[in-house]
């Protein structure tokens, strides 16, 4: 959908009303796909497995322990305008995500992500985690998407009222096809509250729980990662931030 198709679908609604208002308020988005049939490369978008880091890389740990690796976000694969992504080089994550519950920070917790980001023109190799196997890998791909506030709290003056509030929603839900994307607005499940950081902050990366890669946020939620504006146009991902729920 584009943001052509998106005022029409607006002006077809039962919140027409407030068109303006959403145009103000869409942002771009890129949803990501799960694809189990293609076999991952090393250098290529995925979640799960072993991370492809610069050769010789030691495992990043945070308080003695190892992280947990999610994801790995090739920028070249990505083709979205409007929007302050990097146009090369690869984005490792990783989580302070503990299985058995025990020693591990709090999804809201500074810390709890960890990033490495890894211009093109280094030299990559596999790093398997230490003292576990690399368990599933499921290789990603992107399609352009776009996104509107997922509720009330993102957003000041909430124009909606409690019957257009169905609408808006079956409307956003249209926008994406899937539950994992990049930038747009951040969506959870529980939470009452904003969970962007704050002013200058936008949100980087939202992710569901998922079986087959053994995600479980907060009790089968949402994972929601922040940067702040700046700072990703400078290619500095050393200081995210992350709320679930």
């Amino acid at each position: 959908m584009n943001n052509n198709d998106f005022l029409e679908t607006i002006e077809q609604s039962g919140i027409a009303r407030h068109k303006e208002y959403l145009r103000q308020v869409v942002r771009p988005a890129m949803d990501i796909l799960k694809n189990n049939d293609v076999e991952p490369r090393l250098g290529c978008s995925r979640f799960g497995g072993a991370p492809d880091l610069p050769a010789g890389s030691e495992w990043p740990t945070y308080a003695g322990n190892p992280y947990r690796f999610l994801g790995q976000i090739n920028f070249a694969e990505i083709s979205l305008t409007g929007a302050d992504l990097p146009s090369t080089g690869l984005l490792s994550l990783f989580v302070a995500d503990d299985p058995e519950g025990e020693g591990c920070l709090e999804a809201f917790e500074d810390g709890y992500v960890h990033a490495i980001y890894i211009p093109e023109s280094i030299d990559l190799e596999e790093i398997s985690p230490p003292d576990s196997d690399n368990g599933k890998t499921i290789v990603i791909e992107f399609i352009p998407a776009m996104d509107i506030p997922y509720d009330e709290y993102q957003v000041k003056d909430w124009p909606f009222g409690e019957e257009e509030n169905d609408i808006y929603t079956e409307i956003r839900d249209s926008l994406h096809k899937s539950s994992d994307y990049l930038l747009g607005y951040p969506s959870h499940c529980t939470l009452a509250y904003d969970p962007s950081p704050g002013a200058g902050w936008i949100s980087l990366l939202t992710i569901a729980s998922d079986d087959d890669l053994e995600w479980c946020w907060h009790d089968g939620d949402n994972l929601m990662i922040f940067i702040e504006t700046e700072r990703l146009k400078n290619l500095d991902f050393s200081a995210l931030k992350s709320d679930a729920g």
